[in-house]
């Protein structure tokens, strides 16, 4: 058995432990890649590994015994030939001649006692050195046995360190020491503890001058030194058997690891083929186009694309990316070869004509190789809408001429431009007179004609670095760089003298006035705002004769200003008193002609000039910031009357209109939470209505809807296609209906493809379409053929008062039921 049964077995369940912690992490990672176990994968070999850990444990085994019984036999050969030569020189000084009565005097012992003392202290391995004879009776006894220093202290002070005398019994019984009297050296298999300590005991005859067996000589060696360098040969053994089982473990583990590398590649070599497969089935029946291509090289490509650029699928194949692209956007090309994103930009077809498109490009790994796989969508039609409704946003849709928006633009860079220059702005506002008696008499058909040919004969009268727009019905804004203020008169002069040529539409004659109000930057003004109010104030100045006039803004036309700050007055005390009302106009579902919501329009019953509409009084409550609580006081009420209805009518909603100050107020949501709370109305219930402008910057506009649309209410786009909104970001928005404005709706026959193109576009963002100011059944009926959504107007109902509402409720209801 093991010298160290205990140590051996440590090691042997340190291997075990080891194996079984690394087998089941290799496990896992097998589980994880191939969803098998180690087993399934290398049982064999497995299995042979683990016979092998067994066999090479077992004969660890037998491997330490082995180098612990080389050790002994080295320290054996060394103890023997150590007590060799002491033997040899005991027989020379006559130690035959002592025995158990010699006395300690006599000489020989004493020489021999000296000798042994010498040996013992040059020989610090040795723990003791003596000689033993055998009596007559088989008893043996000692004849030298010098003091023994056994503490280390330098002087003999321990009874057990003393002298034994000559003739001492020794009774304990040694093997070893019987065969040494036998003629033959030997030494003991292991250390002995007895009183003088641990050590390992070596007995050589001593012969006398015939040979015979005369004394053994004893040699007590230090078991401390002998047991260290056993340790050392055994934990060496240990050591070795331990390498063994190392680099065999290592070479086991790269052998699962090739097999696991062998069966993950097979793995993933079978999934990227059927994700090939996959992909060309899908890139098949995909409508838009896919190249897959590498190294600017086409490499494939699906049907849709070859439709999309007319080449045959051979034509494709191989042929460099860059010829697929348009010269202008072989930049674009370049900056975004190597980015992954979507993106715009203009391509080549094989007749040479160009084609907007969206890319979306992503790179994969592609029969061993990294490739880019494109997915191409012919953008066309959306872009061409997009100009459409660009031109809409920015344009009158009866006369073309610049709209608000354009017009406040062109103003500011006009201004831009004149500050640079040090030059002159005029800006003349200009109101058309009569244009309302000729559509009471002859119908909207027959205006909106007299109104195109008058604006003709303006614009031949202007100048050409003139702008002339359309600023709301009859009135129009003309901006125009002026050197001196005779410029502007002179150009008033031409206005009124053409406009007093008669206007011929289908054979009649129209004569219309203008009246001319005209600011100049920077004497009135120094942005587009100030100058085209300082400019309506001019023309609010002129006399209500029928003729036509002009004037300029003077710094006393204060009579406008006083109106204001009357009105403003008469608000705040109209707020106090509860002087407003809230109307109601339905809202109609055209495909199935119930009422499924109502606009919310405020009406001021002023106690003196009686029913005051909202354009008269909107504005300035905008400009004083008292619209706030005014619009606060017709949502809440708005909320309570629609909870009112909603038990009679529950799929009823309510639509209230936001100002620009409400929108950008920080209050705003928490406003409309508190309003719902109180008024127990939910949310999805309430429609907040907002202009094309509140939404022009984006970056503003897109956190307040999103933080509106967390609460639960709808938001609708109301007058759309008057004002501006950024068209390429309009499906961000996060709305829920586009309102179209009346103007387009009344003139749908001269604009005819303008009002499915908006439609159109709505149903393509995903949102709802409502039509305003519809008043005919033709309007009705053209709507719902083009699959308008929802309508309101006087052909359904004028905005009625609640009591009123009630009653159009209830019989609509009946109606339907």
């Amino acid at each position: 058995m093991l010298s160290n049964v205990l140590e051996y077995t440590l090691f042997v369940l340190f291997i075990l432990l080891t194996v079984i912690f690394v087998q089941r992490q290799m496990n896992q990672l097998i589980q994880k890649k191939l969803n098998v176990s180690l087993l399934y994968i290398s049982q064999q070999l497995t299995s042979v590994f683990y016979i092998f850990i067994f066999f090479l444990l077992v004969s660890g085994v037998w491997f330490v015994q082995y180098v612990e019984k080389m050790e002994h036999k080295q320290y054996e050969d060394f103890a023997h030939h150590f007590s060799s030569i002491f033997a040899s020189e005991l027989r020379q000084m006559n130690h035959h001649l002592l025995n158990e009565h010699t006395k300690p005097t006599d000489k020989t012992y004493v020489r021999i006692l000296s000798a042994m003392t010498r040996w013992q202290h040059e020989h610090p391995e040795v723990l003791s050195i003596y000689t033993l004879k055998k009596r007559a009776d088989g008893k043996n006894y000692f004849v030298v046995d010098p003091a023994v220093d056994y503490n280390k202290n330098g002087k003999i002070d321990g009874k057990k360190e003393q002298l034994i005398p000559i003739g001492t019994v020794y009774t304990k019984y040694i093997p070893e020491l019987e065969q040494a009297f036998r003629g033959k050296f030997s030494i003991e298999k292991k250390p002995t503890i007895d009183d003088w300590g641990e050590s390992l005991g070596a007995f050589h005859p001593v012969f006398d001058k015939e040979g015979r067996v005369d004394a053994v000589f004893g040699i007590d060696f230090d078991a401390n030194e002998y047991n260290a360098r056993m340790e050392w040969e055994r934990n060496k053994a240990i050591g070795e058997i331990f390498l063994v089982f190392l680099v065999s473990y290592i070479f086991y583990l790269l052998l699962v690891y090739i097999r696991i590398e062998k069966l993950v590649f097979k793995k993933y070599r079978e999934e990227l083929m059927v994700s090939q497969q996959r992909f060309q089935l899908l890139s098949e029946v995909s409508m838009e186009g896919i190249i897959i291509h590498s190294q600017g090289i086409v490499l494939e490509i699906n049907e849709a694309a070859c439709r999309m650029f007319g080449y045959a699928a051979n034509e494709m194949v191989h042929m460099p990316i860059k010829e697929l692209v348009a010269p202008a956007s072989l930049q674009d090309l370049k900056r975004t070869i190597d980015e992954e994103d979507v993106y715009e930009m203009y391509l080549r077809r094989k007749d040479g004509s160009l084609f907007p498109a969206e890319i979306l490009r992503r790179e994969y790994e592609y029969d061993g190789k990294r490739v880019s796989v494109t997915a191409v969508r012919d953008i066309t039609e959306r872009k061409q809408q997009e100009e459409t409704m660009h031109y809409i946003a920015f344009h009158d849709d009866l006369t073309g001429l610049p709209n608000k928006g354009l017009l406040h633009r062109v103003l500011a860079e006009q201004i831009e431009n004149a500050k640079s220059m040090r030059k002159k702005i005029a800006v003349l506002f200009i109101e058309m007179k009569g244009l309302k008696i000729v559509n009471d008499l002859y119908g909207y058909a027959i205006g909106d004609q007299v109104l195109l040919a008058a604006t003709t004969q303006i614009r031949q009268a202007m100048a050409e670095e003139s702008v002339l727009g359309r600023w709301s019905g009859n009135e129009f804004v003309l901006v125009l760089p002026v050197e001196k203020e005779e410029q502007v008169k002179e150009l008033a002069y031409q206005l009124i003298e053409t406009m007093e040529e008669p206007l011929l539409v289908n054979g009649q004659e129209f004569f219309m006035t203008l009246k001319i109000g005209i600011s100049l930057y920077p004497k009135d003004g120094e942005d587009g705002k100030t100058l085209i109010r300082k400019a309506d104030i001019a023309r609010h100045e002129l006399s209500k004769k029928a003729i036509s006039q002009f004037r300029f803004f003077e710094k006393q036309m204060n009579r406008t200003i006083h109106e204001k700050i009357q009105m403003e007055r008469e608000l705040r005390k109209a707020l106090e008193l509860e002087e407003f009302e809230v109307y109601y106009q339905p809202q109609i579902q055209l495909q199935t002609g119930k009422i499924v919501g109502m606009e919310a329009l405020i009406r001021w019953n002023h106690p003196e000039k009686g029913m005051i509409p909202p354009n008269k009084f909107i504005p300035i409550a905008e400009e004083t910031g008292l619209i706030i609580p005014i619009n606060e006081w017709v949502m809440e009420t708005a909320c309570r009357q629609t909870k009112e209805l909603l038990a009679q009518n529950q799929h009823l909603t309510v639509s209230v209109n936001l100002s620009p100050y409400e929108f950008e107020s920080r209050r705003l949501v928490q406003k409309i939470m508190k309003i719902l709370e109180k008024t127990k109305l939910p949310p999805h219930c309430l429609d907040v209505e907002i202009t094309e402008r509140m939404t022009m910057d984006t970056e503003k506009a897109i956190p307040i809807l999103k933080r509106l649309k967390s609460i639960g209410v709808t938001i609708s786009v109301d007058d759309f296609g008057t004002g501006y909104s950024s068209l390429s970001y309009l499906k961000k928005l996060p709305i829920d209906r586009l309102k179209i404005d009346r103007s387009f709706v009344q003139n749908m026959h001269e604009k005819e493809a303008i009002l499915p193109t908006i439609i159109s576009l709505g149903h393509n963002i995903g949102v709802k379409v409502l039509a305003e100011g519809v008043e005919t059944e033709q309007e009705a009926a053209y709507l719902k053929e083009k699959q308008c959504d929802e309508a309101q107007g006087y052909y359904y109902a004028r905005p009625l008062p609640y009591r009123e509402l009630t009653a159009f409720l209830a019989q609509h209801a009946q109606r339907d039921g």
